[in-house]
């Protein structure tokens, strides 16, 4: 007769054969009936005092039973015929269990995100340099708990060897809430999920722009106007390792940028009188976006070849340009203007190329004057121009402030 204890652990038997699979399992590494039994066991005591010599773990079938189950409603998603039942598995549980045709029939948990995916993504937050220290700690532990390949043996073998306690995954001494940032959420995230929102459900936000300034020695985040900025979110991206909000502003038709992180506050706008609350809807996509967008679905790399710098846009518009660099230069150029149908090298000679953009003129502008040693304007004859100036009056302000 099973005790009140064990009546408990084999009720969540799903709970445990997913675990001892996000730990022990990947595609590699798959595990028989008899090595999840096992494991189960070694984990509960379920079973343990009826395992007799060369006889299988008594749970063995019930472990089989609950195995097939799980693989079918993960199929549900993954095959195309996402049904309730697929969706919900694959959502709550993170993922999948596979079915291999070994004999015996081998499992494995396949993760929404592989190991690669989260190793990238922990890069990425880990570069991010506005991100305070906590938050990208409270990033990646949570990252790190969606890769499911662990080494865990050695948590195995941390467990007390006394049956009679129930052996969950340990918790911090110090409890998870210690790993919290401060007010137990981060800033920076709360800009980002507030614009996801209101990009995903088309509304308008105010935002007031930030800035940096010294107060008693200190350097500290002001807002750099009292009025509020009235915004329609259409899309986010990442340039030059910081991150933008593509918008517009009320009324107006031409687009411009804000970097999140340059943001000192963000709100949705609340609207009528009822008791449900209301937020005001964004204006439709003006015509000099609608051609990044497929569907949906922002075209992020074309939109940066276009307005590589994300400074503001100019009254100039996009232009064919054309520029002669140094071979050294292509790299810096595929940097700034990527590498798409709109950006075409022609070799000249042994050391330099002819390269072609249509791109925001005012941007190219500002690349030429950075890149000048490696890089000289040819069309159209007025950035050549342009760029001189530029040079120019850089060098005369710095002769005066000298």
């Amino acid at each position: 007769m099973k005790n009140d204890q064990e009546k408990l652990l084999s009720s969540y038997m799903e709970l445990w054969i997913l675990y001892v699979l996000r730990m022990y399992s990947d595609d590699e590494n798959p595990m028989t009936v008899a090595q999840i039994s096992a494991k189960v066991t070694a984990l509960t005591g379920l079973g343990e005092n009826n395992i007799k010599d060369g006889e299988a773990n008594p749970i063995a079938k019930t472990v089989s039973r609950r195995l097939q189950e799980m693989e079918t409603l993960g199929n549900l998603y993954s095959s195309g015929n996402q049904s309730a039942y697929g969706e919900a598995f694959y959502r709550v549980m993170g993922g999948q269990v596979k079915a291999l045709g070994t004999r015996p029939v081998s499992y494995y948990y396949e993760p929404i995100l592989s190991g690669g995916d989260v190793s990238m993504i922990c890069a990425a937050v880990e570069s991010n340099h506005y991100l305070s220290m906590e938050e990208t700690e409270f990033l990646i532990r949570r990252l790190d708990a969606a890769c499911s390949y662990k080494d865990g043996e050695k948590e195995l073998l941390s467990y007390k060897k006394d049956r009679s306690a129930l052996r969950l995954p340990r918790r911090p001494e110090k409890g998870y809430d210690a790993l919290l940032p401060p007010s137990k959420a981060s800033v920076t995230l709360k800009k980002f999920s507030l614009l996801q929102y209101a990009i995903k459900h088309q509304l308008m936000v105010k935002v007031i722009p930030g800035t940096y300034a010294t107060e008693n020695d200190r350097t500290v985040f002001i807002p750099k106007r009292e009025k509020e900025s009235i915004l329609n979110p259409y899309a986010m991206l990442c340039q030059n390792g910081q991150y933008y909000l593509i918008a517009t502003h009320e009324g107006y038709s031409n687009p411009t940028h804000y970097r999140v992180d340059r943001l000192y506050a963000i709100e949705l706008i609340k609207t009528g009188d009822g008791k449900k609350i209301r937020f005001k809807r964004r204006e439709e996509i003006p015509v000099k976006l609608q051609k990044f967008f497929k569907g949906k679905k922002f075209d992020a790399d074309s939109y940066t070849a276009k307005y590589p710098l994300m400074a503001y846009y100019g009254d100039n518009g996009i232009k064919k340009c054309e520029l002669l660099c140094k071979k050294n230069a292509i790299t810096v150029a595929i940097d700034y203007f990527g590498a798409g149908n709109d950006v075409k090298i022609v070799e000249q000679d042994d050391k330099y190329v002819r390269l072609t953009v249509f791109a925001d003129y005012d941007n190219v502008k500002m690349f030429c004057v950075q890149q000048y040693t490696i890089v000289k304007p040819l069309f159209p004859e007025s950035l050549t121009v342009d760029v001189q100036n530029a040079i120019k009056k850089t060098i005369d302000e710095l002769d005066r402030f000298v």
